[in-house]
């Protein structure tokens, strides 16, 4: 028997596949920058610790309408 140790257990933990997860999870007729806005919010505490996390960020602000394009 062997034991694996899985460095990344979410899946990728790419800011954009969790960004994409996220957008498939929002219900039917939802107000997606409203939603999104809510997500930069959460998310705010916690820019300063990981680059990562300041891109999921940034994909959220610019759904939510608060930024130009994502880089």
């Amino acid at each position: 028997m062997s034991v694996t140790v899985e460095t990344n257990p979410c899946g990728s933990g790419r800011p954009e596949s969790v960004f994409i997860s996220w957008l498939l999870w929002q219900p039917r007729g939802a107000d997606l920058a409203v939603e999104a806005l809510k997500e930069v919010q959460k998310l705010a505490p916690f820019q300063e610790r990981d680059p990562e996390i300041v891109r999921l960020r940034s994909l959220f602000a610019t759904l939510a309408g608060q930024t130009g394009k994502p880089h």
